[in-house]
C-alpha cells in the first residue's frame, strides 16, 4: 500500500465535504443545531478514523509478507 501524502487527504476531504454539505448533515436528527465549526470536527473526527483504518490495514498488509 502506498503512503498518502497530504495533498490526497485535502482532495478527499474537499470531497466529503461536497457530498456532505453541513445542510445535509443537518437533516440528520442528531446533528439538527450542529455549528459550521462542529461540523469541521466531525468532518476531521472521519478523516482520523479513516487514516487509523488505512494504517491498521497497511500495517495487517506489512505482517503477511
Amino acid at each position: 500500500m502506498q503512503h498518502i501524502n497530504k495533498e490526497d487527504i485535502e482532495q478527499a476531504t474537499e470531497k466529503v465535504k461536497k457530498r456532505l454539505p453541513i445542510e445535509k448533515i443537518r437533516q440528520i436528527p442528531k446533528y439538527k443545531n450542529i455549528s459550521p465549526k462542529a461540523y469541521n470536527q466531525l468532518i476531521k473526527n472521519a478523516e482520523t478514523f479513516s487514516l487509523l483504518i488505512l494504517e491498521a490495514i497497511n500495517v495487517q498488509d506489512q505482517n503477511i509478507i
